[in-house]
């Protein structure tokens, strides 16, 4: 009998063991897969596979040994559940990945807690709507501010971009193309009032930037022709060009 209970409990841990980190004929993983970190006995992630696939719960960690992220691979489905941590415990971001890649609506937080900015990815791209949130600095202020809200296509910044104050005045208001300002921009000072009129043409400062004061009055202006800044008897001749033949100089 004494025997038999060694043979059972020296076999036990052999089978349990021989279990873990397995690959079949094809050298596909299979079963309950433990990465450790190197010369470590802490685990990088935890989680189960099905002919090489990830299925179910994957926990990852940091070399602390603390939670870093948790990924929930829905059954019979390309979508995936994650969630991720600071090392403080407090969440990091959560979103969902398809087919492995990150799709729709990412949000992410900073160690406090407090939510830093939203981002919308397509095949693991930026496309659509990016926020991103003023952090106030005292944990008793709950406020929501939004900083700025642009919009991607494709990874690049392409559409309307609006940057706000604290307390939510407009800052700026203008439009990308290709990751570059074009066409007409904004800059206001915090009384609202119009600060800075800028003119972009195919990614270059292009027209007429006026600024102004805090009251309206107007304090300078500086023309631009093709990115480069034009001034003096140059510019005299290029207005007079321009009027001549009816050509905007703004266009």
């Amino acid at each position: 009998m004494k025997i038999l209970n060694i043979l059972v409990i020296v076999v036990f841990p052999l089978t349990f063991f021989a279990q873990v980190n397995q690959v079949d004929k094809q050298g596909r993983k299979q079963g309950e897969w433990i990465k450790y970190y190197e010369s470590s006995n802490v685990p990088q992630y935890k989680g189960q596979f099905e002919n090489d696939k990830p299925v179910g719960k994957f926990v990852y960690y940091y070399p602390s040994n603390k939670i870093k992220s948790i990924i929930i691979h829905e059954e019979d489905s390309p979508r995936s559940e994650a969630y991720f941590y600071h090392e403080n415990k407090n969440l990091l971001a959560f979103g969902i990945y398809k087919n492995f890649k990150k799709d729709s609506v990412w949000t992410h937080y900073g160690p406090s807690g407090r939510i830093s900015f939203k981002e919308t990815y397509k095949e693991d791209v930026l496309h659509g709507k990016r926020i991103t949130y003023y952090v106030p600095e005292l944990l008793e202020d709950t406020r929501v501010e939004v900083m700025r809200e642009a919009i991607y296509v494709n990874g690049r910044l392409n559409g309307p971009v609006k940057e706000y104050f604290p307390g939510g005045g407009t800052k700026l208001e203008g439009n990308y193309k290709d990751g570059r300002f074009d066409g007409t921009a904004k800059r206001y000072h915090p009384n609202g009032r119009l600060m800075i009129l800028e003119r972009w043409k195919n990614r270059r400062k292009h027209g007429w930037w006026i600024s102004y004061d805090a009251s309206g009055k107007e304090t300078g202006r500086t023309y631009y022709y093709k990115g480069e800044k034009i001034e003096g008897k140059e510019l005299e001749n290029m207005m007079e060009k321009f009027k001549e033949e009816g050509i905007n100089p703004n266009n």
